[in-house]
């Protein structure tokens, strides 16, 4: 589509975009929710900063590369009063997500087979602008289209998030893309094309020189790539366009077209002493502690591949308050799972250890009740001010506690620990009379989808208990019409309830057993967020 304010796809980026979609279109890319994506999550960092992110609920969302839907389709059925709009080159992505979004009778979504170079003031403004998995693999003219998008396109206050992959870390997977290109370019069957990519790389990797830099790199990529599906392979490591960049020409290529870089969707990577005293202290000299200079020293100490960057109007991104004021997460919903321990080495503290190994230490008491309350929640959320309210309320000095927990959250948040947004994630139980799936879990499991998306914005696999009770639980029934619903469903599909690898005989002991059924699936749906609450 073209008009007076709508830009035509350029003449010279033309050639390459038909073959992509051509690529896209062969071998569709498994889609799916991105969490670190969701305005939620930018609009609790742009707090963080201290500045005023758009209304999640009622905000204007774009999305660039959306695939078959994966993420965009959750954003929009889970923010009814947002208007979301979706493009993509791929055809055959569009239709399938033009299907799901049919089926969902979702009216606030707009999906279009279209290239972002076409994009213009007819569209616009945008309030959250998110490009996932496209920067790096597309021509420079289409990345500077992404980037002029988001600085004309997004309201004063509007935030983007690109993610990209980056050098120095990158150079170690070019080695596979160059030697997988090499062997595989000339072959057209996108099948044949990765089998043959595969079969080189597994070639090479016991072949070339052991004890050597490019033979360790090979061969640790090599590994990584054989547990990764054909899809990612084919797109990440044989599109005709993979074009990663350091963070510092990132960051200049979006100023130059007046945006400014506020930071990362992992908050915690962007803060020198998540890598020690000693390195952080290096890293700070190094950079005279300037921003971008300190991000692009991370990036060669870590050797980290890809970021999920977080940009504004230059001068939104001007006015962000760089030093963290713990007291703005007082403005937060949080959450966080943490396993309790004692500490050995100090009388009376206890650990808590997140899923990724990552601890904090305390005494306090005050903090204790809090990290247990936000456990028990999990995956709800609970604001910092409930936290800080409820720790004090057990003490008798109740300011004392309220400050140790609010330093123990930006402690959380500095380690990564802490998961934030500025919208709750309010969860229904397992336990309640009449429970009720999300709309999105009900129609995705009666569709036989392999995946759906949580209320925390993340992919969730539906397996066969899930795929038959999910269309059932629409708030109507109460245990015993589940029972006799999900024991028909049973019936219908030629499956049998099974105990201890025997079919359930006898109507009370079949009756028991779709009750324990029951029970257990709610359970796992609590867990991961599928249930709403009433």
């Amino acid at each position: 589509m073209t008009s007076a304010d709508t830009p035509a796809i350029l003449p010279e980026v033309a050639p390459a975009l038909a073959r992509t979609a051509a690529q896209y279109d062969e071998v569709p890319y498994q889609s799916h929710a991105f969490p670190l994506t969701h305005p939620a999550r930018l609009a609790a960092i742009a707090t963080l900063f201290g500045l005023t992110p758009p209304d999640v609920a009622t905000a204007r969302i774009l999305e660039i590369g959306c695939a078959a839907g994966g993420n965009i389709i959750p954003l929009a059925a889970h923010l009814p009063g947002a208007t979301c709009l979706g493009i993509d080159l791929s055809g055959v992505q569009i239709e399938q997500a033009q299907r799901r979004a049919q089926g969902l009778g979702l009216r606030n979504l707009e999906l279009r087979r279209q290239s972002v170079t076409e994009i213009g003031a007819a569209d616009g403004p945008f309030d959250y602008v998110i490009c996932h998995g496209v920067y790096s693999w597309v021509p420079s003219g289409v990345r500077e289209a992404i980037l002029r998008v988001c600085a004309e396109q997004l309201s004063d206050d509007g935030i983007a998030i690109i993610s990209y992959n980056v050098m120095p870390g990158w150079h170690m997977k070019r080695v596979v893309r160059d030697s997988m290109v090499a062997h595989a370019a000339h072959i057209a069957d996108p099948s044949q094309k990765i089998a043959q990519a595969r079969w080189f790389i597994e070639f090479l990797k016991d072949r070339v020189p052991q004890q050597t830099p490019y033979g360790a790199a090979l061969r640790t990529e090599a590994a990584f790539l054989a547990n990764q599906r054909d899809d990612y392979v084919l797109h990440e490591f044989l599109e005709d366009e993979n074009s990663p960049c350091t963070v510092t020409e990132f960051v200049l290529g979006a100023e130059k077209l007046g945006l400014g870089y506020l930071g990362e969707t992992e908050l915690h990577t962007m803060i020198a002493e998540t890598y020690g005293a000693e390195v952080a202290g290096a890293l700070r000299q190094l950079s005279d502690n300037r921003l971008l200079p300190l991000e692009q020293y991370i990036d060669i100490l870590t050797g980290r591949t890809f970021r999920q960057s977080i940009l504004a109007k230059a001068a939104t991104a001007a006015r962000a308050q760089r030093a963290l004021d713990p007291h703005r997460l007082l403005a937060l919903h949080v959450a966080g799972r943490f396993t309790a321990e004692a500490d050995a080495g100090q009388d009376g503290a206890r650990v808590f250890r997140d899923n990724a190994g990552r601890t904090l230490s305390t005494g306090s008491t005050g903090v204790g009740i809090a990290m247990d309350l936000m456990s028990a929640r999990y995956p709800a959320t609970v604001t910092a001010a409930e936290l800080t309210a409820v720790a004090g309320r057990w003490s008798s000095a109740p300011a004392v506690q309220e400050a140790a927990v609010m330093d123990a959250l930006y402690r959380l948040l500095n380690a990564g620990m802490l998961d934030f947004r500025i919208t709750p994630v309010r969860i229904g139980t397992a336990g309640a009379e009449r429970p009720r799936a999300t709309p999105l879990a009900r129609y995705d499991a009666s569709q036989g989808a392999a995946a759906t998306t949580s209320l925390r914005h993340e992919p969730v696999l539906i397996d066969a208990a899930s795929r038959l009770l999910l269309p059932l639980l629409d708030g109507t029934r109460d245990r015993v019409a589940l029972r006799d619903a999900l024991l028909q469903a049973l019936a219908s599909s030629g499956t049998h309830l099974q105990r201890d690898g025997q079919a359930v005989a006898g109507e009370a002991e079949r009756h028991a057993a779709a009750l324990e059924l029951i029970e257990s699936t709610l359970r796992s749906l609590e867990a991961t967020a599928l249930l709403e609450a009433s």
